[in-house]
């Protein structure tokens, strides 16, 4: 239930009567910190340090007569920024006890310049304080008291909208009339140190671990200092140690049999926090055991208090996190009948509440799950119309709250998923368009909230976002100057501020993406230098944070992209020892984690191996390779279905098994391999439209079937492959222009077409076709002449054409 605030508005007064306001604010403040057993929100606005001095002291002494201590934060200066935000955000109640916390950023000293950051730092408390209300209400359960200046009377609804919305408390302070010189020295911060990615147990984790070493009984035990262990743990991303503390206070929750509705929202939360632990570790299964016991807590809370508003939020937040672990599981079905129900909820919450910012963002973001469901499902118009309902809600969450931080971010990220879902439709220019919007507002946060890492974050994301739409419509150069600029800002970033793993990590996801672009373009050592910063990275990040999921992960996807490089340029053994490591840290991955996703990862490491297998000669250990990547692919595929990705995946080694089959002769198994691979691309592109992926991958399959027809001497059906294939490339060309692979691709096509023609003895189809093949050759060689494969694909084109102008057709076999 929502409290209609007190807004007290006072001027400068007498000091007989700034006394009696004083006084009056306090009556009126007091009962909200004292009575209140959870979160609530006090707001005071002042100009002057008098009327907050004297409030603070009056709530010490009242929280020293229960020998309770006022935990107090002042953001003094911007650099204070994360160690305040980890105070607040790490508080707990105190032995059953909720003191409150004094929260000062109201301090506007130094040049205009230094004002402008200060300004902006409480921006980003505010922002960042508002996106982690949930956290705030279930973690910190304790009431805060926000001193802000005046200033910001009128901003704070659009800069902090869900905390706005929850207030319970409001207040202008009085002026005294006569002011004495002020106190302007820096005020001294109480907030503990930031919690640093470390392999060190916190204080937090300490301090559970001595209360329950000392606690004989446990019921005596406080769950709030369990969920603060658990918090600092997972930080740290050490989820051995936080799974200890989630089971132990699960323990003692669970025996404890109170049936109360207190009793069994801790419980409940205990039980979230076991399922988002064991999802960090892979044991999926365990985790959706978790989150379906907690749904069903909720179920029982909301039967036994009613619609509470607290309370259909717990349920839908229940439901989302249930959600996530089935569509995690590949259960997508299951996945969007959870996803559906809580998107029931978050409209029956708009009934009650009204069209409140908070409500309408919950129902964006449930319509998001349900849009992401779908996509997954290969609904992709019902995954549209989703996006595009969530899409509508933060445009008019806009228009009624202004361009606070979180509206701006949430709008851009909805724009990134309206635009992924364009593209997988194949509308690559409504894609680009909405994802370039996203970036816009992604900029526009960057002016509001300075080179703060959340704003560098989703800047460089989105940029990433445009680039890769570049690259996907062929504009390789832009896509490029797209990545260079968001690879600068991680750079700058890293400079400035030594470097968090998140930083580093960015930056070689950035550099991989960099190497890619420069692989595309025959740039080959610009592209190697960037996958081998991209490699140091990634060893760097394994070595600090140890051997997580996503430390291996990082590193194994470095060392394919080295891999795939050298074996470009023929370094086959250098290629080899790359993917060789890079399978070894994929076939440890897969006893951590049993997920689609790693299996799918391990697949990919076989194929790889199968290549360099293949680039040897050595055809028997290839066909080994290729065949367990096809069989882990089929495995796949009954798990999760026929998603994009699967059939894909099935495709390619399907098509890697044929290329084994005919380098052995063996025409028959290759002609099946090649014929159950083109039957899925066609079903692709049945899903899908023409994405040029999809369009690319069931041209390469045509041609594949073409070849292998004229080795069996079926020449009609080969040429209506490879007629198909070339009508296929021309499509490509129109949509994404001259770019190098389109041209080769569609070079290499029309060669198949006169091979066969030749054949037929269709020589005037033959000569047009070869000479439209080396115009295209002549201008790849023209733009790279240092690429081997295009010159030697142009001398091929000449002698076909030579051998016609001899009237001595040459046929190559």
């Amino acid at each position: 239930m929502f409290i209609r605030c007190c807004v007290l508005l006072f001027p400068t007064v007498p000091e007989t009567d700034y006394q009696t306001s004083l006084d009056d604010i306090w009556r009126k403040l007091r009962p909200h910190l004292e009575w209140t057993e959870g979160f609530a929100l006090v707001v005071l606005f002042t100009r002057r340090p008098a009327p907050v001095d004297a409030l603070r002291k009056r709530l010490e002494e009242m929280l020293s007569l229960n020998t309770l201590p006022l935990r107090k934060f002042v953001l003094q200066q911007p650099e204070q920024l994360d160690t305040t935000l980890i105070g607040v955000l790490t508080s707990r109640p105190l032995n059953g006890k909720h003191p409150p916390l004094w929260l000062e950023m109201w301090r506007d000293v130094g040049s205009e310049e230094q004002r402008k950051e200060q300004r902006r730092a409480v921006w980003m408390v505010l922002s960042r304080l508002n996106e982690r209300r949930f956290l705030l209400e279930r973690d910190v359960a304790c009431p805060l008291v926000l001193i802000l200046p005046a200033e910001l009377r009128m901003d704070i609804p659009s800069m902090a909208p869900d905390l706005w919305s929850v207030r319970s408390f409001t207040a202008d302070l009085p002026e005294p009339a006569v002011v004495s010189q002020e106190v302007r020295e820096v005020v001294t911060s109480y907030a503990p140190s930031v919690l640093a990615s470390s392999r060190e147990p916190s204080v937090a984790e300490l301090e559970w671990q001595r209360l329950w070493d000392a606690t004989s009984n446990k019921q005596r035990l406080a769950a709030e200092a369990a969920f603060a262990a658990i918090n600092a743990a997972l930080e740290r991303m050490d989820f051995a140690a936080a799974r200890q503390i989630t089971d132990q206070v699960l323990g003692v929750l669970r025996s404890s049999g109170e049936s109360e509705p207190n009793a069994l929202r801790r419980l409940s939360i205990a039980l979230d926090y076991s399922g988002d632990v064991n999802q960090k570790l892979g044991r999926l299964e365990e985790a959706r055991a978790a989150y379906a016991e907690s749904l069903e807590l909720n179920r029982r809370l909301r039967e036994a208090v009613g619609d509470a508003p607290q309370t259909l939020r717990d349920l839908i937040i229940s439901l989302e996190r249930l959600g996530n672990v089935e569509q995690a599981l590949g259960q997508m079905e299951e996945a969007r009948a959870v996803y559906a129900e809580s998107l029931d909820l978050c409209r029956r919450q708009r009934e009650i509440l009204g069209e409140v910012p908070e409500v309408l963002r919950d129902l964006s973001i449930s319509l998001d799950s349900i849009g992401r469901a779908d996509e997954a499902l290969l609904r992709l118009e019902e995954a549209r119309a989703a996006y595009a309902e969530s899409l509508e809600l933060r445009r008019r969450l806009r228009e009624a709250v202004g361009d606070a931080p979180q509206v701006l971010r949430d709008l851009s990220v909805s724009l990134e998923k309206v635009g992924n879902v364009e593209a997988a439709l194949g509308r690559l220019e409504e894609a680009r368009a909405a994802h370039a919007e996203s970036l816009e507002l992604s900029r526009s946060l960057r002016k509001i909230l300075g080179d703060t890492p959340p704003a560098l974050h989703d800047l460089g994301a989105a940029l990433e976002n445009v680039g890769d739409m570049d690259k996907t419509l062929g504009r390789l150069e832009e896509a490029r100057a797209v990545y260079m600029e968001s690879l600068e800002l991680f750079r700058s970033q890293r400079e400035t501020s030594g470097g968090s793993s998140e930083t580093l990590r960015a930056l070689s996801i950035l550099l991989n993406k960099v190497g890619n672009v420069d692989q595309e373009l025959n740039h080959y050592d610009e592209a190697r230098a960037a996958y081998m910063e991209s490699l140091e990275l990634s060893r760097h990040l394994r070595e600090t944070l140890g051997e997580t999921p996503q430390t291996l992960r990082d590193l194994s996807v470095s060392l394919d992209n080295i891999g795939r490089v050298e074996l470009a340029q023929g370094r086959v053994e250098e290629a080899r020892a790359a993917y060789a490591e890079s399978m070894g840290l994929r076939r440890l991955l897969c006893k951590i984690l049993r997920t689609p996703q790693v299996l799918r990862e391990l697949s990919i490491s076989l194929s790889n191996i199968g290549l360099v297998n293949e680039a040897l000669g050595q055809w028997k250990e290839a066909r080994a390779a290729y065949t367990e990547s096809l069989e882990l692919r089929r495995r796949l595929r009954e798990t999760v279905g026929d998603s994009p990705d699967v059939i894909r995946d099935l495709g390619a080694s399907l098509d890697s098994i044929g290329r084994v089959e005919e380098a052995l002769m063996r025409w028959e198994e290759a002609r099946v391999a090649y014929a159950e691979s083109l039957e899925l691309f066609r079903r692709l592109r049945e899903t899908l439209g023409d994405a040029p992926q999809g369009l690319r991958s069931l041209s390469v399959s045509l041609n594949n079937v073409g070849r292998v027809e004229l080795a069996l001497d079926r020449l009609e059906e080969a040429r209506a492959a490879y007629v198909e294939s070339v009508g296929l490339f021309r499509r490509l060309r129109e949509t994404l222009g001259d770019a190098p692979q389109t041209l080769h691709d569609l070079g290499i096509s029309l060669d198949n077409i006169g091979q066969v023609d030749e054949a037929l003895g269709l020589m005037e189809e033959v000569r047009a076709v070869y000479m439209e093949s080396r115009e295209i050759f002549s201008r790849l060689v023209k733009a790279f002449p240092d690429v081997p494969q295009y010159r030697s694909d142009l001398a091929r084109a000449e002698q076909h054409l030579m051998a016609l102008e001899q009237h001595a057709p040459l046929m190559d076999h």
